[in-house]
């Protein structure tokens, strides 16, 4: 690619990444591949080392590459990556990173509580509440697949108002608001309703996360089991 120089053109480092990306996404450059050193895409691009870093980090906070020490800088397109810092929406998460989440089946349902659950809660087990069930979709795939046992009175009972952040509803239509969080990461396998939701093979790798949110007055929200493909998603956490 001949880079354009003119004063009016676009900064030579955006152009870079913008040729970076094209070629990432084509598969030129596929996921778990190395692209170029810094010191061949200097002279691939005749511009500075500056330049050059300038590019890997746009690419980076796009989350097209990463850089690993010892190794090079790595292909991770296609994963979507999850900044665990603070309990937020995966759909707030997600935005900040320009990624648009869908809900393609989301349905709600009264289920008896799991022992834990009822523990976590304060409830009898075996006693009834709403569960919330759902397919989020991001860049055309299925990212999670959740199941939220709601410990909220006053809650809609229509599926269809859970089509979106189940934290904003929350907060503007309730106006509670979570103030901590506490989850769980664990690997996994797919199989029987996970296999089915996430469109995956039975044993297929997964990230399952359990998360339990409480309110300012430390009343648990909810608690939620999530399952993400482990071809999409990563974490990581800020310490």
């Amino acid at each position: 690619m001949e880079l354009d120089r003119r004063k009016e053109a676009p900064p030579l480092y955006s152009q870079v990444a913008k040729e970076l990306a094209e070629k990432i996404e084509s598969g030129e450059y596929a996921a778990g591949e190395l692209i170029p050193s810094e010191r061949e895409l200097q002279l691939m691009y005749n511009v500075s080392r500056m330049t050059v870093r300038l590019a890997m980090s746009e690419l980076v906070n796009r989350n097209y590459i990463e850089c690993r020490r010892g190794i090079g800088t790595i292909v991770i397109y296609g994963k979507i990556k999850e900044n665990i810092r603070q309990v937020r929406s995966l759909t707030e998460e997600m935005s900040q990173q320009g990624v648009e989440m869908k809900t393609t089946d989301c349905v709600l349902v009264k289920e008896k509580l799991p022992s834990i659950v009822a523990l976590i809660f304060g409830r009898k087990p075996m006693e009834e509440c709403l569960v919330l069930k759902r397919v989020r979709v991001a860049r055309g795939r299925p990212l999670v697949y959740s199941k939220t046992y709601l410990n909220v009175d006053g809650v809609p009972t229509e599926a269809s108002a859970y089509h979106d952040s189940l934290y904003a509803l929350l907060q503007n239509q309730l106006h509670i608001t979570i103030a901590r969080g506490e989850d769980v990461l664990e690997a996994a396998l797919s199989e029987d309703t996970v296999s089915e939701k996430l469109q995956l093979p039975d044993g297929y790798p997964v990230f399952k996360r359990t998360r339990v949110t409480y309110d300012n007055n430390e009343n648990p929200l909810e608690y939620s089991i999530c399952y993400y493909p482990g071809d999409q998603y990563k974490c990581s956490v800020d310490i």
